[in-house]
Formats: C-alpha cells, sequence, structure tokens
C-alpha cells in the first residue's frame, strides 16, 4: 500500500518558517536592515541568501499539497510584520505560479492592502506576481492599471511596478500612460518613483510619448521621478527635459 503524502496545514508553514528565520537571526544585519528602510517595516535579521535557504528548506516538498493551502500560506505569511516573511511568501507565490487559482488577483488585493508596507515586498509581488498575471492575460493588464486609483500609496505603486518589464518592449503603452497620468498628482515619493522607472522602461519604446507625458505634468512630479523617467534618453536631452521642469512653478 503506498504512503500518501499528508497534507500540512498552512499554520504549520508559517510556523516553520519563522523558527527556522529566528534561528538564522543577526542583530546586526536586523539593525542595519532596519536602519535603511527607516523603520517601516521590523526585519528579523537574515540576508536575503539566507532567506532563500529557508524558503528551500520549509517549502522543499509542496508539490503534493493542495493549492488552496500553499496559497492561503503565502498569504498568511505575506501579511506577517517581518519583511523576512513577506520574502517567503514572494518566493511561495512564485514557485505556485502554475497552479495559481483563476482569482488570485482579485483575491490577492486585500491582502495586499493588509501586507505590503515596503518598497521591497511592494515589488516583488509586483515583479513575480502581477507580471505574470499581465504576461498570461492581456486582459489584466485593465485591472492592474485601476490599482493606481487606489487610496492605498503602495498599491499605487505597485501598478506602475508591475508593467515595468513590459513597457520597454512598448506592450501596454496605453494603459501604463493612463494609470501614470493617476500617480503624477500624488505626493508619495514610492509612487512617484514607481511612475518613473515604468516611464523609463517605456521610453525605449515610445519616446515620444514619454517626453509628452513629462511636459503635460511638470508642475505635479518630483524631480527625482523626472531623473528616472529619462534615465535612459541621451544627455543632451535629458537635461533639457530638466531645464523645462526647473522653470515649471510647482503646485
Amino acid at each position: 500500500m503506498s504512503r500518501r503524502t499528508p497534507v500540512v496545514q498552512a499554520p504549520s508553514f508559517g510556523t516553520a518558517a519563522r523558527l527556522a528565520l529566528e534561528a538564522l537571526a543577526d542583530p546586526e544585519v536586523k539593525a542595519g536592515a532596519e536602519r535603511y528602510f527607516r523603520g517601516a517595516v521590523p526585519f528579523h535579521g537574515v540576508k536575503a541568501p539566507r532567506v532563500r535557504e529557508v524558503f528551500r528548506t520549509v517549502f522543499r516538498d509542496i508539490d503534493d499539497q493542495p493549492v488552496e493551502t500553499m496559497v492561503e500560506a503565502a498569504f498568511s505569511l505575506l501579511q506577517r510584520p517581518y519583511q523576512e516573511e513577506k520574502q517567503l511568501a514572494v518566493h511561495l507565490l512564485e514557485r505556485l505560479r502554475r497552479r495559481w487559482p483563476p482569482d488570485l488577483r482579485a483575491r490577492l488585493e486585500p491582502v495586499f492592502d493588509a501586507g505590503v508596507h515596503d518598497w521591497a515586498t511592494c515589488d516583488g509581488v509586483s515583479g513575480r506576481v502581477l507580471k505574470v498575471l499581465l504576461e498570461r492575460d492581456p486582459g489584466a493588464a485593465a485591472q492592474i492599471a485601476r490599482w493606481s486609483r487606489s487610496a492605498n500609496p503602495w498599491r499605487q505603486r505597485a501598478s506602475a511596478v508591475a508593467f515595468v518589464k513590459l513597457a520597454r518592449h512598448g506592450a501596454h503603452s496605453r494603459e501604463i500612460l493612463d494609470l501614470c497620468d493617476q500617480l503624477a498628482t500624488s505626493p508619495d515619493r514610492f509612487v512617484q518613483l514607481g511612475m518613473g522607472w515604468v516611464l523609463r522602461e517605456l521610453s525605449l519604446a515610445d519616446r515620444d510619448a514619454v517626453l509628452a507625458f513629462l511636459r503635460r505634468h511638470h508642475r505635479t512630479l518630483r524631480r527625482e521621478a523626472v531623473c528616472y523617467a529619462i534615465e535612459k534618453l541621451p544627455a543632451p536631452l535629458r537635461q533639457s527635459v530638466l531645464r523645462e521642469h526647473a522653470k515649471t512653478p510647482r503646485g
């Protein structure tokens, strides 16, 4: 009689991950990371390569687990306070990408709002989950672009960062420009930098559209965001854009 792999409940994975991270915690790493992130999120004090080792150990044999169990484990980790546990959540969702339930994006929204409070987690979810959803289903572009209208600034940033890898090929340029129109008025630094990042990549495919966007929004754009957006343009053109931005009254 064959022995069936037992189903492990989601909390068991979370407990095992937490205990493994606590065993590797380094007070100096913790202090440095929390200083770098300016107290936005607490850390156990485990560097990224060791976090990946924890993931490979704790989640080594999950292929026989029900996908719902593992998605819930990822969602639970994402809502834990510590940044390393959020990293594990992103790794797990990425590992499950061939088994995602069709309603993953909709279910992710409230979990994202509850659990994402720093740029690293935001960009991890954007690049490893939302980007894959975009690649699989072009129809998801409008849904993800609507995150730009959220009251949550991290979801606003994610709406832009999700498109970064696709923008350089000219994909979804209309959605990108529309969502950037929303983000251009945000006072939040990380939102504007996410917007500048996706515009930088879009400039490789449609320079004129990006330049026109910048001219329309110079009044509300942070100089830092403009610098991001024009980083891959020729130097004389970058200087021209910055001079124009400097001459535009803020407000």
